[in-house]
């Protein structure tokens, strides 16, 4: 099994194909969806070498960050995502060199007992976007900046966990590829950039518009629309209009 310290590296050498941009912000959310994938595939969390608890004691003891998180304080202390990135990984180095001795290498973790042809999914992705819980609270997951590329990290890092353990075409996969080729046709302007970039452009750069740009898109691609169909707002406009005009012929 991958533990979270190679996993972290293969997010920091190719940050783009993992996170969709170069994000601090966006390597929270890309380790929540990995472990959504494989606790909905029967699997315990993936491994830390590095106790979470120990990590924050020696992050700690150099910085004081007053009940904020690493990532919070490297955006703090830079002008981009991308130097907080590159922040963050400094101070990851640094903690591993000088506390190595203390790391938990534990071999015989595998996913050796996880056999595709009999385990079953116990919830989708698609689930877990639509649970009215997770709609009311993203900033439980995102923090308050960004939230719909929060989620396509996310997204993404589910993805990634079933790519690891050997399903490449699972209903989430495919649900994911075809909105993003659906949104691709819908904005052939802006094709082949992911949807939550399009989203926020879209939004104005609102993040809470943003989201909710994502949930009528893919409401509407779950329902079968077409990608020129018309925006959700525009179909409840015709639809009270069309309700009205009843109530006046009933009149």
């Amino acid at each position: 099994m991958i533990d979270y310290e190679s996993l972290l590296d293969r997010v920091r050498q190719n940050p783009y194909e993992h996170l969709g941009r170069c994000s601090v912000s966006e390597i929270y959310p890309y380790f929540i969806g990995y472990d959504i994938a494989r606790k909905n595939w029967g699997l315990s969390e993936i491994h830390y070498q590095f106790d979470r608890d120990e990590f924050r004691d020696w992050i700690e003891s150099k910085v004081h960050l007053c009940n904020k998180n690493l990532q919070t304080f490297c955006l703090l202390m830079t002008e981009t995502e991308k130097e907080a990135f590159n922040l963050y990984f400094e101070f990851y180095d640094l903690a591993i060199e000088e506390c190595k001795v203390n790391l938990t290498i534990n071999k015989e973790i595998s996913d050796a007992e996880f056999n595709l042809n009999i385990s079953e999914k116990s919830a989708t992705l698609v689930d877990f976007i639509l649970n009215e819980e997770f709609r009311k609270r993203p900033a439980m997951y995102f923090g308050n900046h960004r939230k719909v590329s929060g989620l396509w990290a996310m997204c993404n890092g589910f993805l990634w966990a079933e790519k690891d353990l050997g399903i490449e075409d699972s209903s989430d996969a495919i649900n994911l590829e075809m909105f993003q080729l659906w949104i691709d046709e819908r904005y052939p302007i802006a094709k082949g950039k992911p949807w939550d970039k399009i989203f926020f452009y879209n939004a104005l750069n609102s993040d809470d518009r943003a989201l909710k740009e994502f949930y009528d898109h893919f409401e509407m691609f779950l329902e079968g629309k077409k990608s020129d169909a018309p925006p959700r707002w525009v179909e409840i406009a015709i639809e009270s209009i069309k309700k009205n005009e009843k109530l006046d012929e009933n009149q």
